[in-house]
């Protein structure tokens, strides 16, 4: 989801011209080669469950709240034990990526983080300077040592991110107030008290700098790409920078195809746009200086008849 960063320093002409070769690129390959999709950025598509959880509750699933806005005075604790409110991951400039998960899952949590943290390191945009990520843990009998455990774990993976350390918390909160949460962001999970564990879906939800839900991603494939627009777009503009602004503008999210798919009226019309440009830019020379060489036709003094 090509570095596309604000460090980039692009004229108006040449900045435009990569954009469109980006898109133009992105479409190709899309039409090239049809495949099955396996990407994040899905709506209505079934969830994973803990195959240990009985199949009596097995009904648990995400309905998705595009639009909504989160509670940012939600209490939590980190990792280090520290009382936290949600608004203080959501600092008006860098979207939130938001996790529910809980420590002692047995399979489910850690086959969705170890996807998610191998496609953040794959991924350019970094922790902590361009979006935060947010692991809220939906078992209240949570620790701190557990969370810090945990943490240190998915840490690991992504050496890459320099200030993921700080950029990715990992919280607990109580009952009352996890169950307050998920229902804002539609992450509906159940408790089994035979086995002791938490029947839950995989969910990401993508949140903009101020706490809108902005996309969801469901199931454990986590293609970078994909990624990179769910933030792109979250950011609200804040996230990235003028190519991916492009990039983002030739994508719209198609629910039947479950992710972002490169809109080729928008691409041809961006290309039409761009030739045009190129052609006044390669005239107007020529227009110039025929208005200022005084041995064009329409400059040259008549002459006068002799008598």
């Amino acid at each position: 989801m090509l570095s596309f960063t604000n460090s980039y320093r692009l004229d108006s002409t040449s900045g435009v011209r990569l954009a469109v070769g980006l898109c133009l690129l992105a479409w190709f390959s899309q039409t090239a080669v049809a495949q099955p999709n396996t990407g994040p950025m899905q709506e209505g598509a079934d969830v994973i469950l803990n195959d240990r959880i009985d199949r009596e509750v097995r009904d648990v699933t995400v309905e998705q709240k595009l639009g909504a806005q989160v509670s940012k005075d939600l209490p939590l604790i980190n990792s280090l034990g520290q009382k936290k409110r949600l608004g203080d991951y959501l600092d008006g400039k860098r979207p939130l990526i938001l996790t529910l998960n809980y420590s002692n899952c047995p399979m489910l949590c850690n086959v969705q983080l170890n996807q998610l943290a191998q496609s953040l390191e794959k991924a350019e945009l970094q922790i902590g300077d361009d979006y935060q990520l947010l692991s809220v843990s939906i078992d209240p009998k949570d620790t701190d040592q557990r969370l810090r455990e945990t943490k240190a774990k998915y840490i690991e993976q992504v050496p890459s991110h320099k200030n993921a350390s700080s950029g990715w918390e990992f919280t607990r909160t109580t009952a009352a107030v996890v169950k307050k949460l998920a229902d804002e962001v539609g992450f509906s999970y159940k408790y089994n008290s035979t086995t002791k564990e938490y029947a839950h879906p995989a969910m990401l939800a993508f949140l903009s700098p101020d706490g809108v839900i902005t996309r969801y991603s469901l199931g454990v494939a986590f293609p970078p790409d994909q990624m990179k627009l769910a933030l792109v777009e979250a950011g609200q503009g804040e996230v990235g920078g003028i190519v991916d602004q492009f990039v983002l503008w030739c994508y719209s999210y198609d629910p039947a195809e479950n992710s972002y798919v490169a809109q080729s009226w928008k691409i041809m019309r961006l290309g039409g746009a761009v030739t045009i440009f190129m052609m006044f830019l390669v005239l107007l020379p020529y227009w110039v200086g025929d208005k200022g060489n005084p041995n064009t036709p329409k400059s040259r003094p008549e002459a006068n008849p002799t008598p």
